[in-house]
C-alpha cells in the first residue's frame, strides 16, 4: 500500500475548502450549489433529494436542509421512518431519551448527529458530539461534517 505525502494531503484538504467556499458563495444557484456537495454515493444524493421535498421547510431553513443532507446518509436513512416525525432529526429522542433507532447507528454518525443538534443548542454527549468528532472522525466523516457546514451556512454572504 502507498503512502500519500503530507503536502498531498494538504493539497486534497486545500481543495476541498476551495470547493466548500464556491458552494457558499455560488449558493444562489440551488442546483449547481446541490451538485456540487459531496456525497457518499448516488444513494446518498437520491435519499436527499427526496428529503429537501418531504421536509419542505429546507428551501427556506438552512438547518432544516443540513439535516436532511446529513439524514439522507443511506445507514441512517434506511433506520428512520421519515413520515414519523415534523423535522428531520426528531427521530434522535422518544420520551425525552435518546431512541433505541438513534442508538443502534454507527456511533461516528451519533457523533455527527450529536454536533449538528449542538448548532441549535441541544447537547446529548459530555464531551460535546462535536469534539468527540474531531476526536474520531475519518476523512470521509469529516467531508460530510465540512459538507454540512457550508450547508448551513449558504447565507453566509
Amino acid at each position: 500500500m502507498s503512502q500519500r505525502k503530507t503536502y498531498e494531503k494538504y493539497e486534497q484538504i486545500s481543495h476541498m475548502f476551495d470547493r466548500l467556499e464556491d458552494q457558499i458563495v455560488h449558493a444562489g444557484d440551488l442546483e449547481y450549489f446541490r451538485s456540487k456537495f459531496f456525497y457518499l454515493d448516488e444513494e446518498h444524493h437520491q435519499n436527499y433529494e427526496s428529503l429537501r421535498l418531504y421536509y419542505h421547510q429546507s428551501d427556506d431553513s438552512p438547518v432544516i436542509d443540513g439535516a436532511c443532507y446529513v439524514l439522507a446518509i443511506p445507514e441512517i436513512f434506511n433506520v428512520v421512518n421519515i413520515f414519523d416525525y415534523e423535522v428531520p432529526l426528531d427521530f434522535v429522542f422518544d420520551d425525552g431519551h435518546l431512541s433505541d433507532t438513534f442508538k443502534s447507528l454507527n456511533v461516528y454518525y451519533q457523533y455527527l448527529i450529536a454536533a449538528i443538534l449542538e448548532v441549535s443548542e441541544i447537547k446529548i454527549f459530555e464531551p460535546s458530539g462535536y469534539s468527540l468528532g474531531m476526536t474520531n472522525w475519518n476523512i470521509t466523516q469529516m467531508k460530510i461534517f465540512w459538507q454540512y457546514t457550508a450547508i448551513i451556512r449558504k447565507n453566509a454572504l
